[in-house]
């Protein structure tokens, strides 16, 4: 997988390791993994099938509303040279509604009209069946 790839490669840019990595099922839309440096540790997110990434200050919790996404890291943009693009705050926390949801499927904008996120960040990252 692209990302467990990338987060190795990341982890040894920095002196990091990487934890383990959660590979997204049917739920949630996401991959988890933590990358642990010398000062302290980072949870990072990737999309199931958009190469984009975001962070989190702890691991998800299975069925929780996902901590508050932070800044991605001065260290996070090694992630684009594997081909990840990095989520910024403002982004992820961009109101739904003005977002351009035209490229979404019929079946995700069900999805969305059941569960009625609020954000792109929930949106993108969140633990619908």
């Amino acid at each position: 997988m692209a990302f467990r790839t990338a987060c190795h490669a990341v982890a040894r840019s920095i002196r990091g390791t990487v934890g383990e990595v959660t590979p997204a099922g049917a739920t949630p839309s996401f991959h988890t993994a933590l990358i642990t440096m010398p000062s302290g540790s980072s949870t990072v997110l990737c999309h199931e099938v958009l190469p984009v990434v975001a962070f989190v200050p702890s691991p998800p919790q299975a069925g929780a509303p996902l901590p508050d996404f932070t800044p991605p890291p001065a260290w996070a943009a090694a992630f684009e040279t594997g081909g990840f693009r990095l989520l910024d705050v403002d982004e992820l926390s961009m109101p739904l509604a003005s977002a351009d949801t035209s490229e979404l499927a019929e079946e995700e904008l069900e999805q969305v009209g059941y569960w009625r996120p609020s954000t792109v960040g929930e949106l993108m990252f969140n633990w619908w069946d």
